[in-house]
């Protein structure tokens, strides 16, 4: 399915879940749209972690890792609340706020997944990941693509030996 794909599938999903909240009359009806959370939340964090992981450069994927996380999590859940009660607020109705942020799901999913797979079809492919690393990489290889990532005293952490 690949990372590209994998986000166009979150956003999809999302949309699902959102347009069948605004549906439900009753809290019972809104377990089976819970279910797709496996589908929304799980999927998207796998596909995002995995395109971190494939681009970030070398020694920047903790860093990245978090500014992911601090995206959808502070960003992106802030401005959804945002948004959501600006939406609540001018509609007086909570399941039209479910319906529109469906809507837009359904959009951006949809033109996010066509666009990719329409780079694929007509050639040019997205970025690809950098090659990952051999397990039989020498210590001075490592040292070139990772500088950061020493194991004698690089200041990141405190030391039991002092060397004379």
């Amino acid at each position: 399915m690949g990372v590209y794909n994998s986000l166009a599938w979150a956003l999809l999903m999302y949309g699902v879940r959102y347009v069948g909240y605004s549906y439900t009359n009753c809290a019972w009806y809104a377990f089976p749209f819970e279910a797709l959370e496996v589908f929304t939340f799980a999927h998207l964090q796998v596909a995002s972690a995995a395109f971190v992981r494939d681009f970030a450069p070398p020694g920047a994927l903790a860093t990245l890792t978090g500014i992911t996380g601090g995206a959808h999590h502070g960003l992106g859940k802030g401005l959804g609340g945002l948004v959501g009660g600006v939406i609540i607020d001018t509609t007086k109705n909570t399941k039209t706020a479910w319906w529109y942020f469906g809507l837009f799901a359904f959009g951006f999913g949809g033109l996010y997944g066509g666009f990719v797979n329409l780079l694929r079809i007509c050639g040019r492919q997205p970025p690809k990941p950098q090659q990952p690393r051999e397990e039989g990489d020498s210590l001075e290889d490592v040292e070139k693509i990772e500088p950061l990532m020493r194991s004698e005293g690089d200041g990141g952490g405190a030391e039991t030996e002092t060397k004379q």
